[in-house]
């Protein structure tokens, strides 16, 4: 079931957390060495480096959990990141290496995170905040950097991008999870999650001409739930979903990996039949028509049974669709010689045909 927006959001908070929280760590390493070094430096901007450190990662990542819109709140705090980076690039006097090593590692996870937009709204922050800062130490600058600081530049330079590649990449696994999985989706009937008619047929079309070159030996059926438009009109359409749903699971129980079935439409059900001898395919349908008319259950208080057309390839068939007219009328004697039965056409000439 695909995730509300909010769930969405949730996910995303979290998913910022850890690469927040261990870059704060990070440069608060090479902020500290800066600082450090100034004799100027006031008790608040130690106490801040310390609250961006223990306290911002974890504040930011609850005030999403708790928001009605958890990834409006989240590209907020991100926006803010880039609001801090600029105060930090000013108390250090835009010192030349940890100054622009902040505030790239911050555009970038904006970028990552929020695309374009978001980075733009971060520069433009990170502008204001280094303005005030440096406004703060009267646009006094010092870009030189020494070796020590270079030193504690080194984690952050190393391991920040990653943390962040580890993130793009668990995305990327995750975008093709879901891909994969929406396109299964797409391929299958709502009701019965079979393949629907014309994911069916692809997979006649693309097993016909390996049939051709005797790579494969095939069968189609075709099966009809017998009398299903009275069932309908007198019992109704919830009676009726419940049959074809019966159907459906006895086809993906009672087949396994040798069989593709599908819908074909309404109470119409196909099959592709895999490397399985004429016999064992007449057993296993006939095995599945009798289970079929066998069921009881109280929601479908009612006789329900199955017509089943058989017909393995023949060289005969010009192309798929003759294969599937040949299923078509082997299917239709069943129906004409009394319903509740499988009719088998074997023959090459496609005259004769055994019913069980």
């Amino acid at each position: 079931m695909p995730l509300s927006r909010r769930e969405l959001g949730e996910t995303f908070a979290r998913r910022i957390y850890g690469p927040r929280s261990i870059g704060c760590l990070l440069s608060a390493t090479f902020i500290g060495t800066v600082l450090g070094v100034d004799p100027d430096t006031p008790m608040w901007a130690w106490a801040a480096m310390l609250t961006n450190l223990m306290v911002w990662p974890t504040l930011a990542y609850l005030l999403a959990r708790r928001a009605a819109d958890p990834f409006a709140v989240e590209l907020r705090s991100l926006a803010l990141d880039g609001l801090f980076a600029g105060c930090w690039a000013g108390l250090m006097a835009l010192n030349l290496l940890p100054s622009v090593l902040l505030l790239s590692m911050v555009a970038m996870n904006a970028m990552a995170a929020g695309g374009w937009r978001l980075l733009r709204i971060t520069v433009g922050l990170q502008g204001v905040g280094l303005l005030l800062a440096l406004g703060l130490k009267g646009f006094e600058l010092s870009l030189a950097t020494s070796a020590l600081q270079q030193l504690a530049c080194l984690p952050m330079l190393i391991i920040y991008p990653l943390i962040v590649a580890r993130a793009s990449y668990a995305v990327s696994v995750q975008l093709a999870v879901h891909k994969k999985a929406f396109k299964l989706i797409s391929k299958l009937d709502g009701m019965t999650r079979l393949l629907h008619h014309a994911s069916w047929m692809e997979k006649l079309v693309e097993i016909f001409p390996r049939c051709r070159r005797g790579e494969v030996i095939a069968m189609v059926a075709l099966i009809d739930i017998d009398n299903f438009k009275r069932i309908n009109d007198e019992h109704g359409h919830l009676m009726g979903d419940a049959i074809i749903g019966r159907l459906a699971n006895l086809l993906r129980s009672g087949l396994g990996a040798s069989a593709a079935p599908g819908r074909y439409g309404g109470d119409e059900f196909c099959l592709l039949l895999f490397d399985m001898s004429l016999g064992e395919a007449t057993q296993r349908l006939d095995d599945i028509r009798r289970q079929f008319s066998d069921w009881v259950d109280a929601t479908v208080p009612i006789e329900v049974t199955l017509s089943i057309g058989l017909v393995p390839y023949s060289h005969q068939y010009a192309s798929e669709r003759d294969w599937i007219k040949a299923t078509d009328e082997a299917l239709y004697r069943a129906k004409r010689s009394g319903k509740n039965q499988l009719c088998v056409q074997y023959s090459e000439a496609g005259g004769s045909t055994a019913d069980a």
